[in-house]
């Protein structure tokens, strides 16, 4: 993967908009994915901060010195710029249209106890079990130990299963 997008990044900066179109398209969902629950589900500042992040991404320099995979480089870039920004949480139901009702109300109780957490907490879980990145990525992108990231997701896990539990206990 790693050497793949390093071809493409020195493609795009040798004129080729294929090759950043190729990297956008491999990575897009996913970085939109967690910039939008970071930017608590505010569509337009999550892609504004997603087009960004990949811009940033593409032409920084360090990039290609500290061999980071441009995955790392890229979420961590979105991880700061969501860090900076005010946030008024939203709850689109439209993401979950179409769903059986059950499982629509499960999805936003989940939701719900995702954005209750702190900036840190969702942004370690999101990296861990949305993008599926290994304990030593997400270290590289918070900027922290493998150690820490592991004891982080666990405690993230603890307060996202109580924040569930006491949406459950309220409903019922």
């Amino acid at each position: 993967m790693t050497e793949e997008d390093n071809f493409l990044v020195k493609q795009y900066r040798q004129g080729s908009e294929e090759a950043a179109r190729s990297l956008i398209d491999k990575y897009q969902q996913r970085i939109f994915a967690l910039v939008l629950y970071l930017a608590g589900n505010d569509r337009d500042k999550a892609y504004e901060m997603a087009a960004s992040s990949f811009a940033e991404a593409i032409c920084s320099r360090p990039f290609l010195e500290d061999k980071k995979s441009f995955l790392i480089r890229l979420a961590g870039v979105a991880v700061e710029k969501s860090r900076n920004i005010k946030i008024i949480p939203t709850f689109d139901e439209s993401d979950f249209a179409g769903l059986p009702t059950e499982k629509r109300k499960s999805l936003q109780i989940i939701k719900t106890a995702l954005q209750a957490l702190s900036f840190n907490e969702k942004a370690i879980l999101l990296l861990r079990d949305q993008l599926h990145l290994p304990y030593k990525d997400i270290a590289a992108i918070l900027q922290i130990c493998e150690g820490d990231a592991r004891t982080l997701i666990i405690h993230g896990r603890v307060r996202l299963r109580k924040k569930i539990e006491e949406a459950l206990h309220g409903a019922g």
